[in-house]
C-alpha cells in the first residue's frame, strides 16, 4: 500500500519533479486565451508572476482599456483627478510602445474621456492614433466609447479586411464615414451606435446585417438608408426615410417627427419584409386620410408590438396593420399613461381578417380607461377574452 500511494503521488504532481508550478506545462497560446478575459492593466500586473510571464502579457490577442481602472472606485472625473488621467494617457501610450508588433488584436475595447483644454488629457489625436494602431493587428471586433467631450474620429484609417463588428459611443462620424467602410471594411457585419452625432445623410453599407443606431444626433435633417443585406433593425427617435432592407427579419424602430404622411408610408414600406417587428411614433400630428393603398403588405409579419399612437383616430394604425398582416400571430399593445393625438385620420373599411392571432398582450398602467376599450374591439372582432391578456407596467 505504502509503494502504490508513492506512485500516485510522483503521478499527480509532475511539475513539482522539477521544481515547477502546475501552469509550467500550459502552452503559451493557452495561457495568452484566458489572458484575453482580462483587462489590459490586469494582463500587464501578471509580468510579476514569474520570469515566463514577464512578456506574455505584450501578446495578448485582445486590448481592453478602461479609465475607470484609474479612478477611485464610485468617483467621477474632477479636476483633482487629473493626475489619474495622465498615468491612463501614459499606460496606454505604453502598451502600443511595448506590445510585440507582430502580435494581431482580435478585440479592441478602449473607454477613455476628453476634457478639452486640459492638459495630460488624452485629445483626439492621441485616441485617434491608438484607433488607427489596433486596425493595423487585424482585430474583428472595436467597441470605442469616449466620455464627456465627444471624439471626431479619423474613419479614413478604418481599412480592415477581418472587422466585422464595430460599436461606438459618443463619437462624431464626419461626411464619408460610411463609404469608407464600405471599401475598407469588406466584412463588417454588425454596427452600434449609441449618442453621437452622424454628419453623413445617407447610411449605406451592402454587407451589413445587424444595425443599432440610439440616441444619435444627425447633422443634417433627413436621413436615408440604404443596407440591402440588414436582417436586424433597431434605430430611435429620428425624422429618417428608410428604405431597401429586402431581407430584414427583426425590427425596433421608434420614429420621431415625422415629416407627412407620405413619409410615414414609405417607411413602414421599408419593413415590409419584417417576421418580428416593434414600431412605435413619437413627436408631430399627421392627417392620414383614407390612403390605404400606399400601405404595404406584412406578409411575413407573425409578431408585431405596437405603441400608443396606433390607438389614435379611433385605433387607425392598429386596424391597419391588422388588415395587412395576414400570418399575424401574436400581437403586444404598449399603452402610455398620458395620451396625446398623434395620428389623424379615418377608415372607410374598419374590419380586418387575422386568422392566425393567437394572442393579443395590452401592456399598460393599472386601471388604465383605454383597455376595456381595447379588449371590447378585439372580442367584437372574434377573438375570446382569454386570448386578451394585460400586463400591467409595474
Amino acid at each position: 500500500m505504502e509503494g502504490s500511494c508513492s506512485k500516485r503521488r510522483r503521478v499527480a504532481d509532475p511539475a513539482h519533479a522539477n521544481g515547477g508550478d502546475l501552469l509550467s506545462a500550459v502552452p503559451d497560446d493557452v495561457i495568452l486565451h484566458v489572458m484575453s478575459f482580462l483587462t489590459t492593466r490586469q494582463a500587464v500586473r501578471t509580468s510579476l508572476v514569474s520570469r515566463r510571464w514577464r512578456n506574455l502579457w505584450r501578446s495578448v490577442p485582445c486590448i481592453n482599456v478602461n479609465i475607470n481602472e484609474f479612478l477611485p472606485s464610485g468617483t467621477e472625473l474632477t479636476d483633482d483627478d487629473l493626475e489619474r488621467e495622465f498615468a491612463f494617457k501614459m499606460f496606454m501610450e505604453k502598451v502600443v510602445e511595448l506590445r510585440d508588433p507582430t502580435a494581431l488584436i482580435r478585440t479592441f475595447l478602449f473607454r477613455c474621456c476628453r476634457l478639452d483644454g486640459f492638459e495630460g488629457i488624452a485629445d483626439m489625436e492621441d485616441i485617434n492614433g491608438w484607433i488607427s494602431h489596433a486596425l493595423q493587428k487585424q482585430p474583428r471586433v472595436m467597441d470605442i466609447a469616449v466620455m464627456y467631450d465627444a471624439l471626431h474620429l479619423d474613419h479614413s484609417v478604418f481599412t480592415c479586411s477581418y472587422l466585422t463588428r464595430i460599436k461606438l459611443t459618443n463619437i462624431i462620424l464626419m461626411d464619408g464615414f460610411f463609404k469608407q467602410l464600405e471599401t475598407g471594411c469588406p466584412v463588417l457585419e454588425n454596427l452600434f451606435l449609441f449618442g453621437g452625432v452622424v454628419v453623413d445623410t445617407e447610411i449605406s453599407s451592402r454587407t451589413l446585417k445587424d444595425l443599432t443606431i440610439i440616441e444619435t444626433d444627425f447633422h443634417n435633417k433627413r436621413i436615408s438608408f440604404s443596407t440591402p443585406s440588414v436582417t436586424n433593425l433597431e434605430f430611435w427617435r429620428q425624422d429618417i426615410c428608410v428604405t431597401n432592407l429586402p431581407l430584414l427579419v427583426t425590427s425596433l424602430l421608434v420614429l420621431k417627427d415625422i415629416q407627412n404622411s407620405s413619409d410615414f408610408c414609405r417607411t413602414l414600406k421599408s419593413l415590409s419584409a419584417a417576421k418580428v417587428l416593434k414600431f412605435d411614433y413619437f413627436g408631430r400630428k399627421l392627417r392620414i386620410n383614407n390612403n390605404l393603398q400606399w400601405y404595404p403588405k406584412f406578409n411575413n409579419l407573425v409578431r408585431l408590438t405596437l405603441g400608443q399612437w396606433c390607438l389614435d383616430a379611433n385605433f387607425y394604425g392598429l386596424i391597419v396593420f391588422l388588415q395587412n398582416s395576414p400570418k399575424l400571430e401574436e400581437l403586444t399593445l404598449e399603452l402610455e399613461k398620458e395620451t396625446t393625438q398623434r395620428i389623424i385620420g379615418e377608415l372607410e373599411e374598419r374590419s380586418f381578417t387575422c386568422e392566425h392571432l393567437r394572442s393579443v398582450e395590452i401592456v399598460c398602467w393599472e386601471d388604465d380607461p383605454q383597455v376595456k376599450d381595447v379588449v371590447e374591439f378585439f372580442v367584437d372582432s372574434g377573438l375570446t377574452s382569454d386570448q386578451v391578456r394585460k400586463v400591467h407596467w409595474y
